[in-house]
């Protein structure tokens, strides 16, 4: 008990001063807390919009009837020291302690790091130690350095670090997890086993304990409870356009295929791009990261019932993108030179003024403008181009990133056997080999980074024309790549299908699917896909805004269709992958190797098409490639609006220079505050849409009127 109070003393002196105490049997460690260097004007920068995406995270992850619960975490360590020396150090570890005569050399502390039985070290002077700086006590400023050792429990059902939340409904604390947060059904301690463990001081304590009796008992925000505020806002969105057009997206889908495959396309209608082109434009923004990586991580955390949720998603988006691409096209506008301007920035003000609502349309509309320029040079841009040239460099490093994979295995080997010979010479030869991989990406990433800068920068200048001609032959191609491969995986299971295809439906209203369902889709999917169709977000209007027609309802119907490929088709082939191979629920690929998203499609893929990973990578690179050019497409449509035409050729410029920082420099922040930009966009443009909701509905009554009465010529 005397060191749990100690260590919550610690944690607040730490929190006020910069300094921890940390006690055992009377005698004290104080952390010394080193200035770090100052910030490079690349990390002022992450910095200043660390800050920004802190407050735009509350407001948007803000979650709605969330519910608490109570935890402890089982955690306990001893601390040995020796005199600090600069240079290397022979010296043993004592334990601290009164009369203690335990000691520990230099070559015991790295044979416990290598067992995972430190507890991590400090930063100092710019190189991972595994041992702290610290000094006695405040009245013994000597120097020392210090190790924490972490104490097993008797029971090795109890490891350290276990973390244990109250079930409610039995009174009992069950362990979280490792695989997917779950809560375990075996492992469950009682209230007096909890109470035996708080008093022997094997349990963290509280900075603000429940009860005075009981430090040890934290309080926290059920994570999968609640629902954030920016996912209610497009959920309920797409709930209220579906149900207000009449499932236009069920009874309107046929007539979207017939259109979309030239049947009404007449050459001589105002416009830059056809119908199928504008289609490829919008989906080559959103068939990406989303779609490889969402889908797992989703049915990682949520089982897979998950994937219910996001093909329900998926149905109910199609009615959004029909209705703000059907506005894209209404109040667009066609300069003397033919080019189109349209989307969010058009109808929000354009339209909303024809209603009185001039000043609120133009406050939305330029909310909207400044969110989406940010967000192209961000998740639209540089992400991407980062994600790309990682998938480039792990293609050519496969053999070494795998030897390294090795490395660990052995050295973890080495150290269970109390080989520290073995064990210190592979962590030589690993050091070595991470070196060379630091080098070699050194040179990858520029080289990459200039080629990606040029092909994007011959696309962007020519425009929507040239752009709608090259996602209308990338997309088609990586979707191709990508399905088959699915296909290929799917067939030589077929007999499988049916059950997982059950299993999905029997699982999706469950409460853990339920709760991982909406966390990994609508949360975690959100954050880094934009819900992988972006249906709500606005952008894709601006693309559809640009397609040959006279009929706006008719380029509303070819809209609906992103959402089905995108997630209802795409998706669907990854899931069922993850279903065959069992990835989402495999212990070795998610617990124990760690890999999560892309990296455990990727893995999935392997286990069936050992060379698969290589198609990824380019389907990776080609995913990157369309989203770039289509989201640079979108940020110069927004910048046009704010800053006039002739400014433009210097967003093109700027858009083509940050694919190449993107792809060299890791920026932190400033890619989460672009994520958040887009999601953010969902905002002003859906509450504009509302308001001009009605005008959609009326038009459709209309053309579907002469689309019954055969008025409208056919060319195909």
């Amino acid at each position: 008990m005397r060191f749990t109070l100690c260590l919550t003393a610690a944690l607040i002196l730490t929190t006020l001063f910069g300094e921890r105490v940390i006690a055992q049997d009377g005698e004290t460690v104080t952390v010394i807390t080193h200035k770090p260097p100052p910030p490079t004007a690349m990390q002022q920068v992450d910095n200043a919009f660390k800050h920004a995406v802190e407050v735009m995270e509350a407001v948007l992850f803000y979650r709605l009837a969330t519910t608490e619960r109570q935890y402890i975490v089982y955690e306990r360590g001893e601390q040995y020291v020796r005199k600090h020396q600069t240079g290397a150090n022979s010296a043993p570890f004592r334990r601290l302690g009164a009369g203690s005569d335990d000691e520990l050399t230099p070559a015991d502390v790295e044979l416990l790091a290598a067992k995972n039985r430190l507890v991590p070290g400090d930063v100092i002077d710019g190189e991972q130690r595994l041992y702290r700086l610290g000094q006695l006590s405040e009245a013994d400023s000597t120097l020392v350095d210090y190790v924490t050792v972490k104490i097993p429990h008797e029971d090795p059902a109890i490891p350290y670090g276990s973390k244990y939340v109250q079930d409610d409904s039995t009174g009992g604390w069950r362990r979280v997890t490792a695989k997917r947060g779950l809560l375990s059904d075996s492992d469950v301690l009682s209230e007096e086993q909890i109470k035996s463990l708080g008093e022997g001081g094997w349990l963290q304590t509280s900075a603000t304990p429940t009860e005075k009796s009981k430090p040890y008992i934290h309080t926290e925000k059920d994570p999968k409870s609640g629902i954030p505020v920016v996912v209610a806002w497009l959920s309920c969105g797409a709930v209220f356009f579906t149900l207000y057009m009449g499932f236009f997206n069920i009874w309107g889908f046929r007539h979207a295929i017939d259109v979309v495959r030239g049947k009404y396309d007449n050459p001589d209608d105002e416009g830059e791009v056809s119908h199928f082109q504008a289609l490829a434009s919008a989906l080559s923004a959103t068939i990406g990261l989303g779609n490889i990586a969402g889908v797992t991580i989703a049915m990682t955390l949520g089982g897979p019932g998950a994937f219910f949720w996001m093909l329900l998603c998926g149905l109910f988006g199609m009615t959004s993108k029909f209705v703000e691409c059907t506005l894209g096209q209404k109040y667009r506008h066609v300069k003397p030179d033919g080019t189109i301007l349209g989307g969010p920035m058009r109808y929000l003000s354009a339209g909303l003024k024809e209603m009185n609502l001039g000043l609120f349309g133009s406050f939305l509309s330029i909310v909207f403008a400044v969110m989406c320029i940010l967000a192209s040079f961000g998740g639209g841009n540089m992400f991407q181009a980062n994600q790309s040239g990682g998938a480039v460099v792990q293609m050519f490093q496969g053999a070494d990133i795998q030897r390294l994979s090795n490395l660990n295995t052995q050295i973890a080997t080495a150290a269970e056997n109390d080989d520290t010979a073995l064990m210190q010479s592979l962590q030589t030869e690993r050091r070595e080999l991470s070196d060379r991989l630091t080098r070699s990406e050194n040179i990858i990433k520029p080289m990459f980074g200039i080629v990606l800068a040029c092909l994007v920068a011959v696309v962007i200048i020519g425009g929507i024309k040239r752009i709608g001609a090259a996602a209308g032959k990338v997309v088609p191609t990586m979707c191709l790549m990508y399905v088959a491969a699915c296909l290929w995986i799917i067939g030589t299971h077929i007999a499988e299908v049916p059950a997982l295809v059950s299993m999905i439906f029997a699982d999706c209203f469950s409460g853990q699917a339920m709760g991982g369902g909406l966390l990994g889709v609508l949360v975690v999917g959100v954050q880094r896909a934009a819900f992988s169709n972006e249906a709500g977000v606005g952008s894709a209007a601006i693309a559809h805004s640009a397609a040959k027609t006279d009929e706006p309802i008719r380029e509303g119907c070819v809209a609906l269709l992103g959402p089905f490929i995108d997630t209802i088709v795409v998706c669907s082939m990854t899931a069922l992958v993850i279903l065959i191979t069992g990835a989402w629920d495999n212990n070795e690929w998610v617990v124990d190797q760690g890999l999560a998203g892309a990296a455990l499609t990727s893995k999935a893929f392997e286990s069936e098409i050992s060379w698969f990973p290589y198609i990824l990578s380019i389907a990776i690179v080609l995913f990157a490639y369309s989203t770039i050019i289509s989201w640079s497409y979108y940020g110069e449509k927004a910048w046009e609006s704010l800053f006039g035409p002739r400014s433009t050729p210097l967003y093109k410029l700027l858009a083509v220079i940050a694919v190449f920082v993107g792809t060299i420099v890791n920026l932190g922040s400033v890619l989460d505050f672009s994520d958040m930009m887009i999601l953010g966009m969902a905002f002003p443009n859906i509450a504009g849409v509302i308001f001009l909701a009605p005008q959609v509905k009326r038009d459709l009554a209309a053309y579907w009127t002469r689309y019954k009465a055969g008025e409208f010529r056919t060319f195909k």
